[in-house]
């Protein structure tokens, strides 16, 4: 509660400052973090169970821990985005994967095949469909993009249709997982092995996630798993709240006038679940 009460304070005035942004990548990375705060208290307000008819008179709580993890898988999702568009190791790799990646979300929603379109919804397509080519042509004529093999530019051309999630290393690329992602955000990769799967399994319609309800309130494991999604959207938030920090002035700005106790809440995460070097003036006692 604590966590997202924080967040809410760092954005409780900032949508008054809309046009104070750097640029799209840094408004976008503020509309993921909202994003993520949504998740973490729709997380918050369905931890205590949720109402479960029985009757037309009455109904009981029940522990939800299926749909908690849904939501703690996409605010997971959001927050490795949010990582892996702002903090490659040079800004011309920051710039080519938010460009990959917007450019894969518009090309998802150019698929889109209603039988009959609103005249606004298709002019926004046909916007979108050149904005779409314009971005192509940014990525192919960059220097990350240039320095790959012609086999590689190639098969890369094709795959940013059908994902965003590219590293880049000596002159070559590299597609990654979620988890790969996760990594990659500099948690302590013991903790958090197999984070991603494990959140997947009990939103998918696998025979796994089917095993998970017929055995968790069998063997009363509903209320740990709900501890435990809990306790992973308070890090995950922790974690998201300090990049985005690191990326805007005017919320770090927000986070200044914050209290100690409150600063100290949000690094103490970064401090046991990274290092100390995530956290922002932070000082040990």
């Amino acid at each position: 509660m604590e966590i997202i009460s924080v967040t809410n304070k760092l954005f409780f005035d900032r949508t008054k400052r809309i046009n104070t942004f750097d640029n799209e990548r840094t408004h976008l990375s503020n509309l993921l973090l909202q994003k993520i705060t949504l998740h973490g208290s729709s997380i918050l307000n369905c931890g205590d169970g949720i109402n479960f008819p029985s009757d037309f008179t009455k109904d009981f709580k029940i522990m939800d821990p299926f749909s908690l993890s849904v939501l703690m898988r996409s605010l997971l999702e959001c927050y490795l985005t949010l990582h892996h568009i702002n903090f490659a190791p040079t800004e011309k790799e920051n710039d080519i994967r938010f460009k990959i990646w917007t450019m894969y979300g518009l090309s998802q929603r150019a698929k889109m095949t209603f039988v009959t379109m609103p005249k606004e919804i298709l002019a926004q397509l046909d916007y979108e469909k050149e904005e779409n080519e314009n971005l192509r042509k940014e990525i192919c004529n960059s220097d990350l993009f240039l320095n790959l093999d012609e086999n590689k530019q190639k098969t890369l051309s094709k795959q940013i249709t059908q994902d965003w999630k590219f590293t880049f290393r000596n002159e070559t690329y590299i597609k990654c997982s979620w988890q790969e992602l996760l990594n990659n955000t500099g948690v302590n990769q013991i903790l958090f092995n197999d984070t991603y799967n494990f959140l997947s399994w009990f939103a998918h319609s696998s025979s796994i996630s089917l095993y998970q309800l017929r055995d968790i309130y069998r063997e009363n494991r509903d209320k740990d798993e709900v501890k435990n999604v809990l306790k992973e959207a308070a890090i995950i938030v922790a974690l998201a709240i300090t990049d985005y920090i690191k990326i805007e002035n005017e919320t770090k700005k927000e986070f200044d006038k914050l209290s100690k106790d409150k600063k100290d809440l949000i690094n103490i995460y970064n401090y046991i679940y990274r290092n100390e070097s995530y956290c922002i003036d932070f000082e040990k006692e």
